[in-house]
């Protein structure tokens, strides 16, 4: 288990659970003849997001909907899912739960490969988290080892360079087993960004475990562990703290404008969009990256404290402004997912997904009536947003980030589930809305 506290690392070595996996030897004879290390090769490198020419085609665009068939019957499994800006860095967190892996002789892991994939493809620019649940993986629902060095084969430089945690959660021997496999073609750089975890309190240092509204089996098989100190009911149920009246994270809308009348919109998003406007606007690939976790999380703590934060003058940022403009960009998605209600509430949230699912050319109009039900002060914080957006693709053609680009980042950070869970069916859905929010924002909050 590797912990990142700025550039430091200790690591602690993960503990077999006794438990019923004991029973279920997971490494075959057919694993070990088909762990030829021939057949694990590492791959030439590409070109950068920001160098090739199609980079745009590669984030995906909201009104490609080609959809493999086979991926609907895979995705209704909830083997893997999104959780979009969840992690303490405002990185999008992709969970992929190995009990929920159906047996190997009904399943075509080839596919599965490719579902992946499908998803992968939609971050894969962006900073982001995966965490692999190891629980119940048995013997009759583990893909074949030949699955999985094809998969480290597929899965290239893209797909690694911007993944900063990988977290392996309950780990048992088969993943030594496999550790062994891969770990001659597995830079140091890229070992630094794995994390093996024996417990859901330990993956709370890295990911607000609140946020990942995990399946119940997972939960009641950490809590048997004999090794674990603290219960998950504690990262569940909400804290009792009473939030300073100062605070703008982590509170709601209503909070923050209860405790700032004199003005329409939350004080923070103000001062980082008016810095951003100034200073980060033709920089490449804004809103791409995140900011470290522990960084973030500070400047929370010091805006909730009621700190201004002068990006231009603090020791930190002033002979750093990239840097100053990373953070900021973190910061405003951060902000929009601890509202804990989002912009569009949860209420409305049925109903947008319904004025989404009509012909393409009836979608404009949808969404332009749809945002008549919102609160007055959604919509103001809202039309906020998207019109600095705008100005974001209005420099496309320095910062390279298209409305495309930007509705897959903030799609899912405008609105999502009660249960803080996108469908992954909904995705494309989510990133439309916003993608129509910001193309034709003139048509849209006209008259609104």
């Amino acid at each position: 288990y590797k912990m990142n506290q700025e550039n430091e690392y200790y690591d602690k070595e993960f503990v077999d659970p006794i438990d019923g996996f004991a029973d279920d030897d997971l490494i075959s004879p057919n694993d070990i003849k088909d762990c030829d290390p021939g057949k694990v090769s590492p791959l030439a490198p590409v070109k950068s997001f920001l160098e090739r020419d199609n980079f745009e085609s590669e984030l995906g665009s909201p009104s490609d909907e080609i959809y493999n068939a086979e991926f609907d019957e895979i995705s209704k499994l909830n083997i893997v899912d999104i959780i979009a800006e969840g992690d303490r860095a405002g990185r999008p967190i992709i969970c992929i739960y190995a009990f929920r892996l159906p047996s190997t002789k009904t399943f075509n892991h080839e596919v599965f490969l490719q579902f992946i994939q499908h998803i992968l493809d939609k971050y894969v620019e962006l900073d982001y988290s995966l965490i692999y649940f190891h629980y119940g993986l048995r013997s009759n629902n583990k893909p074949p080892i030949k699955t999985l060095i094809k998969a480290f084969n597929t899965f290239d430089r893209r797909y690694k360079k911007n993944l900063k945690v990988l977290a392996v959660i309950h780990p048992t021997r088969f993943i030594k087993f496999l550790w062994k496999i891969f770990q001659p073609f597995i830079s140091i750089k890229f070992e630094r960004k794995m994390h093996y975890m024996n417990s859901l309190n330990e993956l709370d240092d890295i990911v607000p475990v609140s946020k990942l509204n995990l399946p119940q089996p997972i939960i009641d098989y950490d809590n048997s562990l004999s090794s674990n100190t603290k219960s998950i009911s504690s990262f569940i149920l909400p804290e009792n703290g009473v939030p300073l009246p100062t605070a703008q994270f982590n509170v709601s809308l209503d909070y923050i404008l209860s405790h700032n009348p004199e003005s329409e919109l939350p004080p923070i998003v103000v001062e980082l969009v008016t810095f951003l406007r100034c200073y980060g606007l033709k920089t490449q690939g804004i809103f791409r990256l995140s900011g470290e976790v522990n960084r973030i999380n500070r400047l929370q703590q010091r805006i909730n404290m009621g700190e201004k934060i002068d990006f231009l003058s603090d020791e930190r940022y002033k002979d750093n402004i990239n840097l100053a403009i990373i953070d900021a960009s973190a910061l405003l998605k951060v902000f929009l997912r601890s509202l804990g209600e989002p912009i569009i509430t949860n209420a409305l949230y049925p109903q947008l997904i319904s004025s989404l699912d009509v012909p393409k050319y009836e979608r404009k109009e949808g969404v332009k009536s749809f945002i008549k039900l919102l609160p007055e002060k959604n919509l103001i914080l809202l039309k906020y947003i998207i019109e600095f957006l705008l100005d974001v693709t209005n420099n496309e053609h320095d910062n390279k980030m298209d409305a495309n680009n930007l509705s897959v980042i903030f799609g899912p950070n405008l609105t999502w589930p009660t249960n803080q869970q996108v469908p992954i069916s909904q995705l494309n859905s989510l990133n439309n809305f916003c993608y129509i929010l910001i193309s034709e924002y003139e048509y849209i909050f006209s008259n609104n």
